[in-house]
């Protein structure tokens, strides 16, 4: 999935960077909720610890060690 920065004036969608594709291709457009504007730093700061209490770096310690088990076959 390729992600477009554009500008939308009211009427037509204008992508500010090149869009990498040889054809036509169809895509989704998800406008941002104008009403909920969160700054990025109360997003960030919203999104630390998000994930406590679900043992996520012992997941992600585990996951990793399944990893090389099956690298090293």
């Amino acid at each position: 999935m390729q992600v477009v920065r554009a500008l939308f004036d009211g009427h037509d969608i204008k992508p500010m960077e090149v869009i990498k594709t040889k054809k036509k291709t169809e895509v989704l457009v998800i406008f941002p909720n104008q009403e909920e504007k969160i700054d990025p730093k109360e997003a960030r700061r919203l999104l630390r610890g998000s994930g406590k209490g679900e043992g996520l770096t012992e997941k992600l310690l585990k996951s990793r060690a399944d990893d090389k088990k099956y690298e090293s076959r």
